[in-house]
C-alpha cells in the first residue's frame, strides 16, 4: 500500500479487514426516500485536496443504492442515516455527510471516522477513461502483468507489462498464480459431480469425512461453497507440509466463527475440504480431475499445478517491493502440487488466454449444463462485502440486471488477479499481476466502466 494517500486509505483498510463477515440479512436498507432523483445529487467525484485522493460516489441496482469507491479498494454501500447523511453499511462508525448544495448537486463530502474528520471537494463529473488512457496510466504506474479484454467473442485489448523475472519481461503467454480464482474450478468440479448424481449440495460433510465433531456435523457442501459454514479462513501457511489426516484434525478442532449457515466468513480451508470431496467421490487426485474434466476438453493446456509442462519458463516470479521471489511452483509443494492449506482454494497457475477459454465455456454452457450453470452463478448468499452476494466460487452483482456481473479476485503476498464476466453483455476482463498492489483490483472496474458506458 502506498503511504501518500493515508487518510481515507486507513479508513478503507479498516473496512477491508471487516469485509469478510456478514449476517445473511438485509436489516439495514437504504431509506425509502433515497430514490434515483435524490441520490443523483450526491453522485460525482470528490477530491481530498491535501493528498489528491479521489473519492467516487455513484449509484447501482437501478439507481436505488449509493456507493463509495476509492482507487485500489472495494466499493462500499452507503446507508441513509438522516438528511444528506450516510454511514457505511458495514460499520456505522464511519460516516459521510454531503454539504454545500449548488445547482442540484452537493459540492462537499465530509468523512468522519474515529481518528478525525476530513473534507473532500467535488471535482466535476466522474471521468471515464478509455482503454488508451487506462493503458497509459498503467505504464506510468509500472504495472507488471497481463490484461486481456474480450467482448462479443473478439479480443479488444491484450497487453503484457513489466517483468516476468529479473531476466525476462512478461509476454501474453506468461503464466501467473491466480490464487483464489482457483475456487471457481473447485466449485465447478463439485457441480459436475452433482450433475452426475454423485454428490448433492445438501449433503453434510459427515457423509464424506469420519470424526466430524458435533458443532460441524451439519455443515453442508452448499455452505462450504458459499463461505457460510462458520469455518475460519485457514489453519496454517499456504506452503506448510501437512498430511490429510493432520489437516482434517486441525479443521475439525478449530473453533467456528459463527453458527453454521448464519454468516459469511471467507474460508480457504472450506474449499480445501471441497477439493478432498472431489477426490473421494471421483477417485482421482484433485488436479487430475480438473484436468480431465475441464482443462483438456477446453484446450486449457497451460492451466494446473504440476500437470502442464512448465519447462519452458512461462511461469512468472512474484515480486515483493521490487525484489524477485520464487516462482509459485518452486515453493514447498508435494509431488502432487500444493499441500492442503492451498490445494482446492488457491494456487492454480494459468495464463490470460486460458482464462478467456474458461470464460467463454462457462457462458456457452460447456463447463456445466444450462440448469447447473444457473445454480453455479446464482447469488446464493447475501453479505454486501467484497460483493453483494456470493454464488458457488463467484461473487455476484446485479443479478437481475442486464449488467449482471460474476467476478472473483485472487491475492497472495506476491500475486494479484481479477476475473470479471458480464454474461449478458459477452464481456470478459482478465487482470493478472505478479505483484501484490492494491490498485490492481481497480483496473477491471475502470475497464468495465468504459465498456458499459459505450
Amino acid at each position: 500500500m502506498k503511504k501518500a494517500n493515508t487518510i481515507l486509505i486507513l479508513l478503507m483498510m479498516s473496512f477491508s479487514s471487516m469485509a469478510l463477515s456478514y449476517t445473511n440479512s438485509s436489516a439495514q436498507e437504504t431509506a425509502d426516500k433515497n430514490t434515483q432523483d435524490t441520490l443523483e445529487q450526491y453522485v460525482g467525484e470528490y477530491i481530498l485536496e491535501e493528498t489528491g485522493m479521489i473519492i467516487e460516489i455513484y449509484t447501482k441496482t437501478n439507481d436505488t443504492k449509493l456507493f463509495l469507491f476509492v482507487d485500489g479498494q472495494p466499493e462500499y454501500e452507503l446507508i441513509s442515516t438522516g438528511k444528506h447523511k450516510f454511514s457505511f453499511k458495514i460499520s456505522d462508525e464511519y460516516k459521510i455527510e454531503f454539504k454545500n448544495p449548488e445547482n442540484g448537486v452537493f459540492k462537499e463530502l465530509v468523512a468522519t471516522q474515529p481518528d478525525g474528520t476530513y473534507t473532500a471537494i467535488r471535482n466535476g463529473e466522474v471521468k471515464i477513461d478509455d482503454l488508451t488512457t487506462i493503458d497509459k496510466k498503467l505504464i506510468e504506474r509500472e504495472f507488471s502483468g497481463v490484461i486481456l479484454v474480450a467482448q462479443s467473442d473478439s479480443i479488444i485489448f491484450s497487453k503484457a507489462y513489466g517483468k516476468k523475472s529479473n531476466q525476462e519481461v512478461n509476454d501474453l503467454n506468461t503464466v501467473f498464480d491466480i490464487c483464489s480464482i482457483t475456487k471457481q474450478f473447485t466449485a465447478a468440479g463439485i457441480m459436475t459431480l452433482s450433475m452426475q448424481n454423485k454428490v448433492a449440495v445438501t449433503d453434510k460433510i459427515s457423509k464424506y469425512f469420519e470424526g466430524v465433531p458435533e458443532d460441524k456435523k451439519n455443515i453442508t457442501i452448499h455452505q462450504l461453497l458459499t463461505h457460510s459454514s462458520g469455518l475460519k479462513d485457514g489453519i496454517g501457511d499456504d506452503y506448510d507440509a501437512i498430511t490429510e489426516e493432520k489437516f482434517l484434525k486441525k479443521v475439525f478442532r478449530s473453533k467456528l466463527l459463527s453458527p453454521v449457515g448464519e454468516k459469511f466468513n471467507y474460508s480457504n480451508m472450506g474449499y480445501s475440504l471441497l477439493g478432498l470431496i472431489i477426490e473421494k467421490v471421483s477417485g482421482m487426485d484433485y488436479e487430475t480431475f480438473l484436468n480431465i474434466t475441464f482443462f483438456q476438453p477446453l484446450k486449457m493446456n497451460h492451466t494446473g499445478y504440476i500437470i502442464p509442462d512448465w519447462r519452458h519458463n512461462e511461469v512468472a516470479n512474484g515480486f515483493l517491493d521490487g525484489t524477485e521471489a520464487k516462482k509459485p511452483n518452486e515453493e514447498n509443494w508435494s509431488d502432487n502440487g500444493p499441500y492442503l492449506n492451498l490445494k482446492g482454494n488457491g494456487g492454480i497457475l494459468t495464463r490470460a488466454s486460458d482464462l478467456l477459454l474458461w470464460s467463454k465455456a462457462i457462458q456457452d454452457n460447456k463447463v456445466l449444463d444450462e440448469a447447473t450453470t444457473a445454480k453455479y452463478l446464482y447469488p446464493h448468499f447475501e453479505f454486501n462485502g467484497m460483493y453483494s452476494h456470493y454464488g458457488y466460487g463467484w461473487g455476484i452483482e446485479n443479478n437481475n440486471s442486464e449488467n449482471k456481473l460474476v467476478v472473483h479476485g485472487g491475492a497472495s503476498d506476491l500475486f494479484a488477479s481479477d476475473l470479471w464476466i458480464y454474461p449478458k453483455k459477452g464481456i470478459t476482463i482478465i487482470v493478472l499481476s505478479n505483484t501484490q498492489e492494491e490498485y490492481v483490483y481497480s483496473i477491471a472496474r475502470k475497464i468495465s466502466k468504459f465498456l458499459l458506458a459505450k
